[in-house]
C-alpha cells in the first residue's frame, strides 16, 4: 500500500490491486484568498469524505467518477468503515456539525483519518477506532484540535505511524496553527520531502511532509 500526502487534509491511497482511494478533496481557491491550493487533478476509483464542507468533499476537478464514501464500504479486499466524531467541542453546533472519520483496512495495514476532528476523544471513540498502523490527524487548532490536543490524543492511541495534517502553510493562511507546536511535543519526529510513500517502510512515530503542494 501507497500513501501521497496532497495538501490541507487530502491524501491518496493505493492499494496493492492498483485502485485508488483520495481523502478528503479540496476545493481550490477558496476561502478569499486565505486557501490557494492549486486545483488537484486526479483519477481515484473511490472518493473518500469525512464531513461535507469545500475543503474536504470537492470531486469537481477529478478526472474520474469515484465511487463516494461517506461511511462504508466492503469488498473481498477493502474495508472502510467510519467512527463518528464532532467538528468541535460543543456538539457540532459551531462548525457544522460531526465528521465521519475513516478507517481502511486493506493489504494488511489500517488507516485512520480523524477528518476535521475538533473534539477530545473519549476512551469508547478511541476503543471503536482501535489499533492502527498510519493515523492522519489535524493539528492547527481553530476548526480542529490544536497541537497540544493532538498530541494528547496521540499518545492515548495505539498507533505506529502518525502525519499530521490541516495546518497553516505558505498556501493556507486560515486561522490555524503550523504544525510547529504539534511536533514540540516529541523526541523524534522525521521529516520527509513529498512523495509517495510505501507505508510499510515509513518510520515509526511522527512523520512530517510538506505535500504535493508546500
Amino acid at each position: 500500500m501507497k500513501i501521497e500526502f496532497i495538501a490541507h487534509a487530502t491524501f491518496m491511497v493505493e492499494l496493492s490491486d492498483g485502485r485508488r482511494l483520495l481523502i478528503d478533496p479540496y476545493q481550490s481557491m477558496t476561502f478569499n484568498g486565505r486557501f490557494n491550493y492549486p486545483p488537484y487533478e486526479a483519477d481515484p476509483d473511490f472518493a473518500l469524505i469525512t464531513h461535507e464542507h469545500i475543503d474536504h468533499n470537492y470531486t469537481g476537478d477529478l478526472r474520474s467518477v469515484p465511487v463516494i464514501v461517506r461511511h462504508h464500504w466492503i469488498d473481498d479486499r477493502l474495508k472502510i468503515t467510519s467512527v463518528f466524531v464532532w467538528h468541535d467541542k460543543f456538539q457540532g453546533t459551531k462548525f457544522g456539525g460531526g465528521v465521519q472519520a475513516k478507517i481502511i483496512e486493506a493489504d494488511g495495514v489500517r488507516i485512520c483519518h480523524l477528518g476535521d476532528c475538533g473534539e477530545i476523544l473519549s476512551d469508547a471513540q478511541i476503543s471503536r477506532i482501535g489499533s492502527v498502523d498510519f493515523l492522519i490527524i489535524p493539528v492547527g487548532g481553530f476548526y480542529t484540535i490544536d497541537g497540544d490536543e493532538a498530541a494528547s490524543l496521540v499518545k492515548r492511541m495505539s498507533v505506529k505511524t502518525v502525519f499530521p495534517c490541516h495546518y497553516r502553510t505558505s498556501l493556507c493562511s486560515l486561522p490555524i496553527e503550523p504544525v510547529d507546536r504539534f511536533i514540540s511535543h516529541f523526541e523524534h519526529v522525521t521529516h520527509l520531502a513529498h512523495g509517495v510513500y510505501d507505508i510499510g517502510r515509513l518510520p515509526e512515530g511522527i512523520v512530517v511532509s510538506p505535500g504535493k503542494y508546500a
